[in-house]
């Protein structure tokens, strides 16, 4: 970020404490806006008078937008450079390098969590679950100020490491720590599978939700034989995704007219929004667990909320919000990303997703299982559909 104004890097200075860190990342927002600090101002002409000393400009800027990032609070924020945000940006449509992890941070406790491990990557192969707090990386501790780096890290991003090499992660779960030897792959986010039943119950597993990723599942949901007579669609383990796939993906199993759920912004501004054409009827149950969350979220909840489908498993993840990933500068790409919260998720019926969607049917015992007829969930949702045909 070489274009940034004289005033911050001088700012930056031999005073690099944590608050002028702050102010100086402040400035940077608020200077493109027309703002001023006076304080800061005469922070720069103390400094440009008196100071004889060198500093790294680079990184005291990256240091002064982390410091920003994190006293907003928002544990879902991060800043990307460059390389990073056009890697992010590829996510989003449906790829990436790394080990398989939606991770957070954790201010409250100085950590990164993880949130979810992505189906058929080698996080989820190796056992990591939501809820994981990571202890280290290769010997090194990530604070939750740290989020953007730990993501980098194993990814790959630092050091250039190769796929062949191993990424080391020590997980404390509970009273326990864990020990992990993970090599990176690319990763694809999104995965969709079928199966029909001897009983004619079409089973979907859906793993992510990525930019036209719901497409595919409106042609397996279209391609079903007309001998079936109801869906379970499992969603466990499913971290979310791009927030209009959701929406998408909610309207191929909604009445035209049905709202699909509401989201509020940071001025109050409430946003409905509304399913445009018929979806498919056949009855449906949707299967969650702790790792269900974001966009696995919303369909969830909007399914139940209009009673469009029987909820079973264990009680989602709670991620309510959604974020939003911006160039600093359109024009200058050079400047990296920020993804900041932006937005509350709610159902229909006004329940913020913050709060977990609890299942209609709860089932202890809810992981998925090798063999699909031992699946305590799968099961459950089956006699759920069987029940409403008999009706």
């Amino acid at each position: 970020m070489k274009n940034v104004s004289k005033t911050v890097r001088a700012a930056l200075c031999g005073a690099a404490v944590a608050f002028v860190a702050t102010a100086a990342a402040a400035y940077i927002i608020f200077y493109s806006m027309g703002g001023s600090m006076r304080r800061l101002n005469r922070v720069e002409s103390l400094i440009e008078k008196s100071y004889i000393g060198e500093y790294d400009k680079e990184k005291a800027e990256d240091a002064a937008i982390n410091s920003l990032i994190e006293c907003t609070g928002d544990r879902y924020a991060m800043y990307y450079d460059q390389e990073d945000a056009e890697n992010t940006f590829d996510r989003i449509e449906g790829y990436y390098i790394g080990i398989g992890m939606e991770i957070m941070a954790d201010t409250e406790n100085d950590c990164i969590v993880v949130v979810s491990a992505y189906e058929d990557t080698p996080a989820y192969r190796a056992g990591i679950k939501s809820g994981d707090v990571i202890k280290t990386i290769d010997g090194k501790r990530y604070g939750a100020n740290e989020l953007s780096e730990a993501s980098k890290y194993m990814q790959g991003k630092e050091g250039g490491e190769s796929l062949e090499k191993a990424v080391e992660i020590v997980i404390v779960r509970g009273e326990s720590e864990l020990n992990f030897s993970l090599k990176r792959e690319k990763i694809g986010l999104y995965h969709v599978k079928r199966e029909i039943s001897p009983d004619n119950i079409a089973y979907i597993n859906y793993s992510g939700f990525t930019q036209n990723s719901e497409k595919e599942l409106e042609k397996i949901v279209k391609g079903l034989p007309n001998s079936v007579v109801g869906i379970v669609l499992d969603l466990r383990n499913n971290p979310g995704g791009e927030f209009q796939s959701a929406i998408e993906m909610c309207e191929l199993f909604l009445e035209k007219g049905k709202d699909i759920m509401y989201t509020v912004d940071k001025r109050g501004k409430k946003t409905v929004y509304t399913a445009k054409k018929d979806g498919c009827s056949l009855p449906l149950a949707v299967i969650v667990n702790e790792s269900s969350a974001s966009a696995a979220e919303i369909f969830a909840g909007s399914m139940q909320s209009n009673g469009r489908a029987v909820i079973v498993g264990r009680k989602t993840f709670g991620k309510g919000v959604s974020q939003t990933v911006r160039y600093i500068n359109p024009l200058d790409k050079k400047m990296g990303a920020l993804r900041l919260t932006t937005c509350k998720n709610y159902t229909p019926d006004g329940r913020w997703l913050n709060e977990s969607v609890i299942p209609d049917i709860e089932i202890t015992n809810g992981d998925t299982a090798a063999v699909l007829s031992q699946d305590d969930a799968y099961n459950a949702a089956v006699d759920s559909l069987l029940k409403k045909e008999q009706k």
